[in-house]
């Protein structure tokens, strides 16, 4: 047996579904199997196996298997004493395991608390804290991440590790038992990647994490042999929505995890996607890798969710397919845990021109909007605060209410970004709000800065610019590394800085080359952590006078840094 897509829907089928306004998550793996004429076709691999009722791996679902399952766990987390509201967190391996648990808590009225499966300890249990499951379903791995602490998690009534279950019984819940839901119901509670501070509990209702899976019933459509392959976290947003759209069509997918470079080259080389949706640090890990001949050639095109993938990495991998092919498309997507979607999209190719951070043009289901801090609209070519309206966006942080009315702005939710719209109406991005460097000669914006770099500078591979202090005052700091022998540090840095001035940047003070993930860290989505770098260079002083042993480059000077200086 293998996967087809014997069960996709036809378009007048997907218009069919799109148009019902009660399509959500608690309901849509039911409505899909009522409306599907092939609805035991597998469709869906999972890149993981997971234990069916009857005590099996599988990977291979059809969507009488996935609903089988669903309602066993419904059924067993109804003998738990779930009940409507109630919260229970899953942790264990990555894997579409979560989607599962997603539908089977929905369909009881429970509200899924998703843990990243590379949290750390003190991150899970504040998570957990903050949300108050009252169950915990959790492998021996994590649970002994975490053991010893269990006992703050006020809420917690009960604790089921997978290895003792790794499935129910078979099951099929009753009709009385299904919840029926209304549009802003909670469903599941995600979380942010982090790189700001401690995740943030997002959620996401019925509606709001089918909006995007609707919409994208009615406009777009298939080619016959497509395989998506999302190569993401299995409990971050983008996977879960991409899951949702692949069993209300039925289209062929591998719900992976979250990949290195070499383990997703292994991953396509194995299942040969047409489409494949990884984060961003999957793709500049992919640009830096020695790639076999023809190992990418099945890949039409790259989806990125907002992750800032940079051009320089794109052209980088869109260059690996084989001559005489196509050119492969990279589909650069803005979106966030709290958009639900991707609702604008750049579509880049090795023919396109460069164009540092261009978005687009807003999707239909998406209104956005450049504010100043009084919530007026910004004037074209105004940077300001990025707004969004769409029916795909959170309710809110749990248990937040303060940074949940931070978060709106003149009608609009705020993404956390910054950018502008030309003449053309075209949306560029240039910085995360908590990114930029307020410099003396201008404020820096440090992913415009870092695609600058990357695309003018050859020997930088990748690279993060943040904030750092010298004796009191805001300057550029860049954090590299560089491909094959290491360069210069002093050389980089003349190129650099003469790239950035060129394109009217402020200048670095700092360039430093490093070589191991503990100079330049990540958090759990694998999203460099830049609050952690302006941390490490909160007094660059400090940090030359113990430069020993450091690969890096200065334009300051430690026994004369006049010009640094306040005046």
């Amino acid at each position: 047996m293998s996967i087809s897509a014997k069960a996709l829907l036809s378009r007048d089928l997907r218009a069919q579904l799109a148009d019902d306004s009660s399509l959500g998550v608690g309901n849509l793996l039911r409505r899909a199997i009522e409306v599907n004429p092939h609805p035991d076709a597998p469709f869906l691999e999972s890149g993981r196996p997971l234990i069916n009722s009857d005590g099996e791996e599988q990977t291979e679902f059809s969507l009488v298997d996935i609903d089988r399952l669903v309602q066993s766990w419904a059924v067993w987390y109804l003998e738990q004493g779930v009940r409507p509201r109630d919260r229970v967190a899953v942790f264990f391996q990555d894997s579409f395991a979560y989607s599962i648990h997603v539908h089977a808590l929905a369909r009881i009225g429970a509200i899924a608390v998703l843990l990243n499966s590379n949290v750390t300890k003190e991150t899970a249990l504040a998570l957990a804290r903050q949300t108050g499951p009252i169950g915990l379903y959790i492998d021996r791995a994590r649970l002994d991440r975490i053991d010893g602490d269990v006992g703050m998690l006020d809420d917690l009534r009960w604790i089921q590790l997978v290895e003792e279950l790794p499935a129910p019984p078979s099951a099929a819940l009753p009709e009385e038992a299904r919840f029926k839901h209304v549009d802003d119901d909670p469903v599941v509670i995600l979380y942010s990647s982090g790189t700001t501070g401690l995740p943030k509990p997002i959620i996401h209702s019925h509606a709001s994490l089918a909006a995007g899976p609707r919409w994208r019933l009615v406009n777009f459509t298939e080619r016959p042999g497509s395989l998506m392959m999302a190569a993401q976290p299995q409990s971050h947003v983008g996977a879960i929505v991409y899951a949702l759209y692949a069993v209300v069509a039925a289209t062929p997918i591998v719900p992976l995890y979250d990949p290195t470079g070499p383990e997703l080259v292994s991953a396509i080389v194995r299942y040969r996607p047409t489409m494949v949706l990884a984060f961003a640090h999957a793709y500049s890990d992919l640009a830096a890798l020695d790639v076999p001949e023809g190992a990418l050639d099945s890949v039409e095109g790259w989806i990125s969710l907002a992750d800032a993938v940079h051009e320089a990495h794109m052209k980088e991998i869109l260059r690996r397919r084989s001559k005489g092919l196509p050119e492969a498309t990279f589909y650069d997507r803005f979106g966030s845990s709290e958009l639900g979607w991707g609702l604008m999209v750049q579509r880049r190719s090795l023919s396109t021109e460069r164009s540092d951070r261009r978005m687009g043009t807003p999707d239909s289901l998406a209104e956005f909007a450049v504010l100043r801090e009084d919530g007026t609209k910004a004037a074209t070519g105004e940077f300001g605060l990025i707004g969004v309206k769409t029916p795909t966006v959170t309710l809110g942080y749990w248990g937040d209410p303060d940074l949940t009315y931070r978060s709106q702005l003149g009608g609009y939710w705020l993404s956390g970004d910054v950018g502008y719209q030309d003449e053309n109406g075209t949306y560029f991005h240039v910085d995360r709000v908590v990114d930029m460097i307020e410099t003396d000669s201008g404020i820096g914006y440090s992913v415009l800065m870092e695609e600058v770099l990357l695309a003018e500078v050859l020997d930088i591979l990748d690279c993060a610019v943040v904030a750092g202090k010298h004796h009191g005052r805001t300057v550029p700091v860049a954090v590299i590394t560089t491909s094959g022998e290491a360069g210069d540090p002093d050389e980089i840095l003349r190129a650099a800085n003469a790239a950035l001035r060129s394109t009217g940047h402020p200048e670095l003070a700092l360039l430093e080359v490093v070589a191991t993930d503990d100079d330049l860290p990540v958090g759990f989505t694998g999203k460099v952590l830049k609050s952690r770098l302006r941390h490490k260079y909160r007094s660059l002083e400090q940090y030359l006078a113990e430069s020993d042993g450091k690969s890096l480059a200065t334009s300051i000077s430690p026994q004369d840094s006049r010009e640094l200086l306040p005046t």
